[in-house]
């Protein structure tokens, strides 16, 4: 009986073994680099790196946890982000201008792409009732051969001074930019979920689309209006990257929906719909960075981040048919 009260207690909630796993790292790593003879990894300096790495992957993963939660997945988000980084980079060189109204004017071709492709998406799986499996796969691979295709598969680059603002910049000399937008985005995504009707309805959807349906919710603009918001979101975060790399390159975002959607799942959100919250969704990509930080603080290769991260995914797996099964037992 102790050991049933404990699970519960410890699994009740899906922030308390996010929150215990992070302390975790943090000590963890610590320890093992002071062994190393690089003691300061729990460190504030350390705290604002991991938060600038995941921003760009936390502005996605705002997105994609809106599509998971509506019953739908986005395999595309990586492409999304490389075109839109492409455009906006092209813009910019073909301008020739130096100036912040140009540079912005090249930002919003960027993530008007992203819209219209999401756009796009959206309808095929909306109205034309296509899985989001076969159409998110078939865009990651055409908007990736487009990027080739408009670069020659070469990077972009030099860019002007300007434009390395979103990915470069820092608010009070302190804090990135790029820190910041991911916050803001967050706090948006916080307030459509909780206290909007576009937050409820696709709730409804991804909990059972037939009681929705029945229940008078508008299940193909909803749908739409997800993917828009994904594909925006994605095309925002590429913008940034290619800022923070001084190069538009058809490259980036490959794999990067692979820890995109493990820092959502990781974070409570079930894949079958219907549960998932924003913060639950931070707490997963701090899990996911902490660690990606963690093990390259220690030495740890690309190869074997990867196997700790498909490790990890597989605990959350876990940790979410405990949940299942003690609310059960609970009901």
């Amino acid at each position: 009986m102790w050991l049933k009260s404990w699970l519960k207690l410890i699994f009740s909630r899906t922030w308390v073994p996010l929150t215990i796993t992070l302390i975790l790292e943090f000590i963890a790593f610590e320890i093992l680099g002071s062994l190393q003879g690089q003691p300061g990894f729990a460190s504030l300096s350390t705290t604002i790196l991991i938060l600038n790495q995941l921003s760009i992957f936390g502005i996605m993963a705002v997105g994609m946890n809106l599509v998971i939660i509506s019953g739908g997945i986005d395999l595309s988000i990586g492409s999304i982000s490389a075109i839109s980084g492409v455009i906006s980079a092209l813009v910019t060189v073909h301008l020739h201008i130096d100036s912040p109204i140009y540079i912005l004017i090249s930002y919003i071709a960027g993530v008007a792409i992203g819209l219209i492709t999401g756009s796009i998406i959206g309808s095929l799986i909306a109205f034309i009732e296509i899985p989001p499996f076969i159409v998110t796969l078939a865009f990651m691979s055409l908007l990736r051969g487009l990027a080739n295709i408009i670069t020659a598969g070469k990077p972009i680059s030099p860019l002007p001074e300007n434009f390395l603002f979103l990915g470069r910049g820092q608010f009070l000399n302190t804090i990135p930019i790029s820190i910041v937008i991911f916050i803001l985005v967050f706090l948006w995504g916080y307030l459509v979920l909780n206290y909007t009707r576009l937050g409820r309805h696709i709730y409804a959807i991804g909990g059972n689309e037939v009681s929705a349906k029945l229940s008078g919710v508008p299940i193909r603009k909803t749908k739409l209006l997800v993917y828009i918001a994904c594909s925006g979101l994605s095309a925002l975060a590429g913008i940034i990257l290619a800022s923070r790399m001084g190069s538009g390159s058809p490259k980036v975002g490959i794999g990067d929906e692979l820890a995109v959607i493990a820092s959502v799942v990781i974070g409570g959100t079930s894949l079958s719909g219907g549960k998932g919250t924003i913060w639950g969704t931070l707490l997963g990509l701090c899990v996911v960075f902490t660690l990606n930080t963690g093990l390259n603080w220690i030495g740890v290769e690309t190869f074997g981040q990867q196997v700790t991260l498909g490790l990890v995914i597989l605990t959350a797996i876990l940790v979410d048919k405990i949940q299942a099964k003690l609310k059960t037992s609970n009901e």
